[in-house]
């Protein structure tokens, strides 16, 4: 309990001002099974005649149990600064202490473990709150554990702690019957995720992985440390996603541009397209970083398992990185044209030689780098190798667009695996509703009139000039 510090905060002309809570008599003697039950009583008292309430001073008695308690106005005694008040910054937290003097105190009788209310003082040095003011007092504000399940389950979905307190308020009547504010609900739920992770947020999501392959026998998760024990790469596949592999593996793109967790780690959603050319995960890692070491690693790892893949870079990042490194929107349309044109390999040279003159970019790093590896990303050195029509992260970007509007926030691995197990679901139930249109509904067969435009033989005579005729006479 705080006691009056002089030095820091003193008593004001409004504290030698007396509001009576004339009640005193009634209460003393007054009898409740348990502490508990004597504290919800001040506190609903409390809460009635306009003051808020809190535990005071226990005394115990030579064995260590309880035996006496006080419950005091949350205005009893004065705040001891604990700061610098010269040159500070920060605002300071509102006063709300005064010295204020109301109580009661709780005995055991000894019998039956009851409790009796042995003194009571209800004359307060401070002005009481009207009715209306009675939910922004604090031993009146709690959010319960339905509160908290409901919004726990909103704030997984993607719903803000503001929205999550309006559906609340509008369910419960108003923000007079809701119970608590914006800023206790936001309390509760960080209460709640640092209880989720307090054995460690690897160790959770571990757990987790456990559980999932307890349900999934052939889920599948591999993952490594560093020398300190922090997780360093991560990546798992449920059975679902290994079968489509196994029916769809031919091509597979992965982007690792999202970063939006809690350790700013790069995640790599593996995808690829289904027998109704939807998006489908194959398998999702979150990895170290974005260094060259990972990229070449990964290459390595990739010839190694499958030996024969044929590589190809986003197109779309790849004319971005040409207008960010050129700087010049004719040569990036120019480019982006050279790119994805049906040129032969030497008809590209050619026009990838005429290009990079034209524009006088022969000695530009970055031009040079592209040039070396044109059979990384020009359709003329790509022909004839199956992409399934995949030439871009796009699909990977979608998945990455859905995953930063649910974690709006820096959030921990287990709140990304979630995440992404949630977007994958929802790719799931596409795919079933596809296969259900497949199956019971035909499509309907139209047939295109297309007019076939053809100079006839006479009039081609005539726009051929005889051999020696000047053009001026067609």
């Amino acid at each position: 309990m705080d006691h009056t510090d002089a030095d820091n905060v003193k008593p004001t002309e409004e504290c030698n001002k007396v509001y009576n809570v004339d009640e005193s008599n009634i209460l003393v003697g007054k009898v409740f099974s348990s502490r508990d039950q004597a504290w919800y009583f001040y506190k609903e008292f409390a809460r009635e005649h306009g003051f808020s309430a809190r535990r005071g001073t226990i005394r115990l008695d030579m064995e260590g149990n309880v035996k006496t308690q006080e419950f005091c106005c949350s205005k009893e005694g004065f705040r001891v600064s604990k700061v610098n008040t010269v040159d500070r910054q920060r605002a300071h937290t509102p006063i709300t202490r005064t010295g204020c003097k109301a109580r009661i105190v709780v005995t055991t009788t000894n019998t039956n473990d009851q409790w009796v209310i042995s003194k009571s003082y209800q004359k307060h040095n401070h002005a009481l709150c009207t009715p209306a003011m009675t939910p922004f007092m604090r031993s009146n504000r709690a959010v319960g554990k339905a509160d908290i399940d409901e919004a726990t389950t909103l704030k997984e979905v993607g719903v803000g702690t503001s929205q999550v307190m309006n559906y609340l308020t509008q369910q419960a009547g108003g923000y007079h019957n809701v119970g608590f504010t914006h800023k206790d609900l936001y309390n509760a739920l960080q209460r709640g995720k640092a209880k989720e992770i307090v054995d460690g947020d690897v160790n959770a999501l571990i757990a987790y992985f456990d559980y999932k392959k307890h349900d999934d026998p052939r889920f599948f998760v591999t993952y490594s440390v560093d020398e300190s024990g922090a997780l360093h790469n991560l990546i798992w596949s449920d059975s679902t996603s290994r079968s489509n592999y196994i029916c769809f593996g031919d091509v597979i793109a992965f982007d690792t541009t999202y970063k939006d967790n809690l350790y700013g780690r790069p995640i790599m959603p593996i995808v690829g397209v289904n027998h109704h050319y939807n998006t489908i995960v194959f398998a999702t890692a979150i990895i170290a970083n974005e260094t060259s070491q990972s990229f070449e690693a990964m290459q390595r790892a990739i010839k190694s398992v499958i030996p024969n893949a044929k590589h190809r870079l986003c197109s779309w990042h790849i004319s971005r990185n040409a207008q960010a490194n050129i700087g010049d929107p004719k040569f990036t349309a120019t480019f982006s044209k050279c790119m994805v044109s049906w040129w032969t390999t030497d008809e590209f040279d050619i026009q990838w030689r005429s290009v990079v003159s034209e524009f006088n970019v022969e000695k530009h790093p970055w031009v040079i780098e592209k040039g070396n590896t044109r059979h990384l990303w020009a359709q003329a050195y790509l022909t004839g190798h199956f992409f399934a029509n995949i030439r871009s992260t796009q699909r990977c970007e979608s998945m990455n667009a859905s995953l930063a509007i649910t974690l709006k926030h820096k959030k921990t691995y287990l709140d990304v695996v979630r995440a992404i197990e949630d977007g994958i679901s929802r790719m799931r139930l596409n795919e079933l509703k596809e296969d259900y249109l497949s199956s019971q509904t035909k499509p309907f067969l139209i047939t295109k009139q297309f007019c076939l435009c053809f100079v006839p033989p006479r009039r081609l005579q005539q726009s051929i000039p005889p051999e020696g005729m000047n053009n001026r006479h067609i």
